[in-house]
């Protein structure tokens, strides 16, 4: 009786043991145990102009294999074709290795590659090489495109690893087994320019399964790129096209044959440089050292891709999941790191240099992604924050002249910057938040002191360089658009630019008191007010000015205006836009627009407005109004948090609610307007979480209205920090309260900090009607 007694007693310890470990071990079980590629779309946003590819990228990587579409209207001036690739498009004419996602110029799509299965080869024009195709075949994930070429009868396979493009083309019939292989191509704004994209060229056949070159690509910023191209199947013929279309083309056009040796498959793969042709092969070699591993590369790349999209878990709506999901993965294709294995790149004028952190991230659209995009970034990936900022650095350590601006030959932190090279587009010098709001979170760059880093930003702030007139800032404290700003430009833009080096003063001041450097921070704290100089209270807009201090009269609100017109006031925006660009100082704003009850007003008459924003002066679809209010152009993305510092801070939710319902959904024109290297993906992440940058370098977050039950965010920390929406539903979008971890907030932001720190922010969610009855 004592020994069953004892027996029992065991079993039953044993149970409790076998029941406790299987409970610790669902404790322990990861929140990501699924695979969240699954819910990835890349077509969102391939058709009109969301400008985004389908193409097979790694995180970040060099490569971005992807197919070049075309249609029977496409024979000039093309906007909507600038990423190489529209969803809607009844022709592939090819699949070349390099893409943009969302910006809005032209640039890349390098070396062009058609498998092809015809003895009929027409030089004529190489868009005599496209081929239909049916949608069922056309497959998107991330890391893997496939698709079958109905009139070449053979299907196509993509994947990639950082540097290089991997194909796989499976022919019905291998015994003309054939591959066009383009090194002209390269989109541009017009497509009857492609014969003009190489500046210049060489190439050669290394042997029977090799061809290896160089091409100087033109369009938006001249770019050096050097080239492996490998085959699996030894060629046994060659043909060179004669360029048709221009003589004077400076690349080649390529039909080759392969002794295929009974199999259909055809692997090729292209790795790439911007240094060498050897730093090339190198990298190649690195990378993908055997054939017959697509399938796992394919497999290591989605891998990749899934420990990025594991850092949120969410409850909620199916649809809102994948559009959520498919905007983290477009805020990871860029920015790309340029630099081989070795960390090795070529800068934009000093040559080839070793980039201090090992990586070298260019494609850098920070007149777009500072605002919501790099914010994310220091919540999800800090370690990667400090070497796309250490790139930054290197970029104004390696920088000699600048280019544009000869005889003002300052040095600055990038704008918007290409593969190495400054394109210099847009306006303002937004490389100064990203880094000193990174740096104020406690991220640095790698290898340079605290010294280097104010040098790079008080330089780029203080000193004349293109755009920067700091001098007509200095004198008239603003920017007369009536008087000649350099040699090379005129007054166009002057309030934007203006407001925006501003708000880059801001973030410099901030800088300049965290290092004890307290005349510099008086200098720029100065400067930080300057946007009441443009605010005309008589129009309560703000406005142009002369060198006499006169504001312009009969300003059309609603033109949106940018660099193409001289005397323009704004940057791809209108006077509504503008109205409300002081991200620095929104109770100063308010202020001096009368008060909380006025500034709603004012956001009422932008957001309620019966007229659209429009481009008069050139043709330019404009998507996603809401009002005046422009979703698909930067400059708005804060203005529907603005109503948390009005007298109804509830329209904030209702308009966030209509954003994220109607601008995004999980079709190919499921973007209103191009995604701008992860800008428009990052606004929609924020929406849902509900919490918004609009201070970019404050370390504040505005409280919003969350969009799904339920999300938990994996920081890199090993905290967790969770957003939950109770009683959420499409009547109940209301914020009636927040809190976070237990504690009722009465502020409308919670801190970066605190997020970091991890905990629970609890959103309780009401209708509109029951707000009205409180």
């Amino acid at each position: 009786m004592k020994t069953r007694i004892i027996n029992i007693k065991l079993i039953l310890l044993m149970v409790f043991f076998v029941l406790s470990c299987t409970k610790k071990s669902k404790q322990k079980a990861p929140i990501h145990a699924v695979d969240y590629t699954s819910y990835v779309n890349p077509f969102i946003g391939t058709q009109n102009e969301g400008h985004t590819f389908p193409g097979a990228t790694t995180p970040l990587g060099m490569v971005q294999p992807s197919p070049e579409s075309y249609n029977i209207h496409y024979k000039g001036y093309e906007m909507d074709h600038i990423a190489g690739y529209q969803y809607n498009d009844p022709w592939l004419i090819g699949f070349t290795q390099t893409h943009l996602n969302g910006v809005g110029c032209p640039s890349m799509s390098d070396i062009l590659l058609q498998p092809l299965n015809t003895d009929t080869i027409n030089s004529e024009s190489r868009f005599n090489y496209k081929s239909t195709y049916t949608k069922d075949s056309e497959i998107a994930k991330p890391g893997y495109y496939k698709v079958y070429l109905d009139d070449f009868k053979v299907q196509v396979e993509l994947t990639a690893t950082e540097r290089v493009a991997y194909h796989r083309y499976t022919y019905d019939n291998e015994k003309n087994a054939k591959l066009l292989i383009d090194l002209q191509y390269g989109v541009s704004w017009n497509i009857n320019e492609i014969p003009l994209n190489i500046l210049e060229a060489n190439q050669q056949f290394e042997d029977d399964y090799t061809l290896t070159g160089y091409r100087k690509a033109r369009v938006w910023a001249p770019r050096d790129l050097y080239y492996v191209i490998k085959f699996n199947k030894k060629i046994v013929k060659k043909q060179e096209l004669t360029p048709a279309e221009n003589k004077d083309e400076k690349a080649p056009r390529y039909i080759l044959d392969f002794d295929m040796q009974g199999a259909k498959v055809l692997e090729v793969k292209i790795g790439v440089s911007t240094v060498g042709i050897a730093e090339a092969k190198k990298n190649l070699d690195t990378e993908i050292s055997t054939w017959n591993s697509f399938d796992s590369i394919r497999a290591a790349t989605n891998k990749k891709w899934n420990d990025i999209l594991a850092k949120f878990h969410l409850k909620g709506n199916e649809d809102k999941k994948v559009a959520f999901y498919t905007s983290l993965y477009h805020l990871y294709i860029q920015p790309n790191n340029i630099a081989d294995v070795d960390g090795g790149f070529r800068s934009a004028d000093s040559g080839v240099q070793k980039a201090t952190s090992g990586k070298y991230y260019s494609t850098l659209s920070l007149w777009d992604t500072y605002r919501a995009a790099n914010p994310m970034y220091t919540i999800l990936s800090p370690d990667l924050v400090s070497d796309i900022n250490t790139s930054m650095l290197d970029s104004y350590k390696f920088m000699t002249v600048d280019s544009l601006n000869p005889k003002e030959a300052n040095k600055y932190l990038p704008r918007w910057q290409l593969w190495g090279q400054e394109t210099h587009t847009m306006v303002g010098n937004h490389a100064v938040p990203v880094i000193v709001d990174a740096y104020l979170k406690g991220i640095k760059p790698k290898g340079y002191s605290d010294e280097e880093i104010f040098d790079a930003v008080w330089t780029s702030l203080t000193k004349p360089h293109y755009r920067n007139h700091v001098e007509l800032i200095d004198s008239f404290g603003y920017i007369p658009y009536d008087v000649k700003l350099s040699s090379i430009d005129d007054g166009r833009e002057t309030v934007s630019r203006l407001l925006e080096n501003t708000y880059d003063d801001y973030a410099g001041a901030l800088l300049a008191e965290k290092l004890g450097k307290q005349k510099e921070a008086d200098f720029l704290k100065k400067r930080v007010t300057y946007y009441k100089n443009v605010y005309d209270k008589e129009s309560g807009f703000m406005r142009g000015k002369n060198a006499k201090g006169e504001f312009k009269k009969e300003v059309d609100l609603s033109e949106v205006v940018g660099e193409w017109l001289k005397g323009s006031d704004f940057t791809e925006g209108n006077a509504y836009h503008y109205q409300f660009h002081v991200l620095h100082d929104i109770s100063g704003l308010v202020a001096i627009m009368g008060g909380k009850t006025e500034f709603g007003k004012k956001l009422d008459d932008l957001f309620y407005s019966e007229s659209k924003p429009e481009v008069k002066t050139l043709v330019w679809n404009i998507h996603g109004t809401y009002g005046q209010y422009w979703h698909g152009n930067e400059p708005c993305h804060h203005l529907p948090y603005l109503y948390k510092y009005s007298d109804k801070p509830y329209k904030t939710d209702k308009i966030i609610k209509t954003l994220i319902d109607e601008y995004y959904y999980t079709k190919p024109d499921g973007l209103m307007g191009n995604d701008d290297c992860g800008q428009m993906s990052a606004w929609y992440m924020f929406g849902v979480l509900g919490f918004y940058p609009v201070n970019p370098t404050g370390g504040h977050y505005v409280l919003g209205a969350p969009q799904l039950e339920e999300v938990v965010i994996k920081l890199p920390n090993n905290n967790t920090f969770t957003v939950r929406a109770k009683n959420l539903s499409n009547t109940n979008f209301i914020v009636e309260s927040v809190a976070l971890n237990g504690e009722v907030l009465n502020r409308n932001y919670i801190t970066h900090e605190e997020i970091i720190n991890g905990g629970e922010l609890i959103f309780k969610m009401i209708s509109e009607a029951s707000l009205k009855k409180q």
